[in-house]
């Protein structure tokens, strides 16, 4: 739930948006952004070695790559069109010299892909330009299938695209690389970036009604949902509030606790990840969810569950129903990320005109600001070219292509990313380009521009994208159109996207240290100790265990593989930072 509407938030607004049709911001070695080595390549025609190349110089003649492709059931494509037919491969060939052919094509669910992906790999008969998750991604580098693409990055990138994947500090390149060669092109709509930092959710018209302040303080944040819960906050001179939403998740998305941590600086998460940081007093990473920190923050929150202040039936409340909680105005305040207007917020919003949500930055227990953290700072697919391939500096040139006209001065997005159909459907056609990207930027631009026009009015910087939010939150603001309410929390003044600016700009964001591939002792026994995190985790929150329990937890992980683990994550760790 939480990464359908990280990232596909924006695929389903009713204007046009650049992301991807499928799954939702350290230190080390510098990234391969950084580097000038320039190895020999594939040449274009009129293009003379040494000079200045054009980084989507077309080939003449034109040359063939083969790829494989995925398709979702019941996919829709313009009159005419279909996989191995669209407007994306016709301009490859037209625009760039480049055809591409399809060898097979199955359908896109996780088991036939998994077991198609399985087969190819082992058999070893790979299509020139490949998609690939990080796992398969390090399984082709340990059997050296596929090519170095660091001097053809470094030599046709264009500077749009380099300044895109040297976000966070190239975080995402490093994921690409291996011992300092870029092994592959990250795939962005697939993760990373910033977006997901957590954040808090407050009900301001209870604060106001309440004559509360925002929060500064995670004393405030106690006292805010003390008076949420026992304040009669909705006016109907009943106890039937609560001061802030957890689900039986203990991590997630929406009403998870992991920016309530983040202000003890605590980082514990065990979802579809682990959370590593680096121990400054030693350099080595270290398991986030066993460190002292997490202690405090679970105190606190079984302080609050005994006072009350959270739902006493969490622990069997999944997303839904603790959403259904939101929408019927029985809960006040949540930690969560920027999508949490649009569901489940903006729910409540069309049952309930009067009810306000607004989101706040984290903050902090001392007077040492509170860090926001993001569990995947790198997406989790990636896009290789097969060993021995002539053109390898062609995957650069789809990327740059793509960059261009999606995202580019002169992007057309009428005509590469949505088409209107002769009956006015609206069909989305960039999920058939071959290499995709996200930009890291594009919604905090949004955020920027769309707030500066509704000030002035001025609509001129606007393009069609940013030109739809303008109207809906222009129409919610004037309260004659209320189904893109939640666009104002999330790219209005004093939104989300204006909270992670600041986390950005003022370095309030914690990465995940480790994100490479999971370890041999992670696949034996890092299910089972997850668990364990878990069920400790719950049960001194709801008074199960007392807080001591969290030291035999701590203990008890590193006994039962979590001790391997680390010494197998800090040995990639000295690989890949070197």
């Amino acid at each position: 739930m939480r990464t359908a509407f990280l990232i596909g938030l924006v695929c389903t607004m009713t204007v046009v948006s650049a992301c991807s049709d499928k799954k939702t911001n350290n230190t080390g070695e510098k990234g391969t952004n950084g580097q000038t080595t320039e190895g020999t390549t594939g040449t274009t025609k009129g293009t003379d070695e040494g000079a200045p190349v054009d980084p989507m110089a077309k080939y003449d003649p034109p040359i063939e790559l083969s790829t494989v492709a995925f398709q979702m059931e019941n996919s829709k494509y313009p009159k005419g069109d279909n996989i191995d037919n669209n407007v994306w491969k016709r301009e490859y060939l037209s625009q760039l010299g480049i055809k591409i052919k399809n060898l097979w094509v199955a359908t896109d669910t996780p088991e036939v892909r998994d077991q198609k992906m399985s087969v190819t790999i082992a058999s070893g008969n790979l299509p020139d330009i490949l998609h690939v998750t990080a796992r398969e991604l390090q399984m082709l580098i340990d059997s050296d299938m596929i090519e170095d693409l660091t001097d053809v990055y470094n030599k046709y990138a264009s500077q749009e695209v380099k300044d895109n994947l040297n976000y966070n500090d190239g975080i995402m390149l490093k994921a690409a690389s291996y011992k300092g060669k870029l092994m592959a092109l990250p795939d962005t709509t697939k993760g990373g970036g910033t977006d997901g930092a957590p954040m808090i959710w407050v009900r301001t018209d209870w604060l106001d009604k309440l004559k509360l302040s925002p929060p500064k303080t995670m004393d405030d944040v106690m006292n805010i949902a003390r008076a949420f819960t026992k304040d009669d906050p909705d006016g109907n001179k009943k106890d039937d509030t609560f001061g802030m939403a957890i689900g039986k998740n203990v991590y997630d998305g929406f009403a998870g606790v992991e920016g309530f941590f983040s202000g003890f600086h605590a980082y514990p998460y065990s979802g579809n990840v682990t959370m590593w940081q680096k121990d400054e007093a030693t350099g080595q990473l270290v398991y986030s969810s066993i460190q002292p920190q997490v202690k405090e923050g679970l105190i606190a929150l079984n302080k609050m569950f005994k006072e009350g202040l959270l739902d006493r039936e969490f622990a069997v409340k999944d997303g839904t129903k603790v959403a259904e909680s939101v929408t019927s105005g029985k809960v006040g305040l949540f930690f969560g990320q920027f999508w949490n207007a649009s569901w489940p917020l903006n729910d409540l919003k069309q049952r309930d005109k009067k009810a306000e949500w607004m989101p706040f930055p984290l903050v902090s227990v001392d007077d040492k600001p509170a860090k926001s953290f993001i569990q995947q700072p790198v997406p989790d697919q990636y896009y290789v070219v097969k060993k021995g391939t002539e053109h390898k500096e062609a995957i650069v040139k789809m990327l740059n292509f793509y960059f261009s006209k999606i995202y580019g001065e002169h992007a057309e997005s009428s005509k590469y990313h949505t088409v209107t159909a002769d009956n006015g459907e609206k069909i989305q056609v960039f999920g058939s380009a071959i290499i995709q990207t996200f930009t890291m930027d594009t919604n905090i631009k949004a955020h920027e521009l769309v707030t500066e026009a509704l000030k002035t009015g001025d609509t001129s910087k606007l393009n069609e994208e940013f030109l739809g939010y303008y109207n809906q939150m222009k129409e919610a603001k004037a309260g004659t159109n209320l189904t893109g309410w939640y666009l104002n929390p999330i790219f209005g003044d004093n939104g989300a996207y204006a909270i992670l600016k600041n986390y950005n700009a003022n370095n309030l964001i914690v990465s995940n240290e480790f994100y490479g591939t999971p370890t041999p002792t992670m696949v034996e026994k890092g299910s089972f100790l997850k668990q364990q995190e878990f069920e400790a985790f719950t049960k001194i929150i709801m008074g199960a265990a007392s807080p001591d329990a969290f030291d035999k937890f701590a203990a008890d992980w590193k006994k039962l593989g979590g001790d391997q683990i680390t010494k197998e994550v800090n040995e990639w760790y000295a690989n890949n930072h070197k």
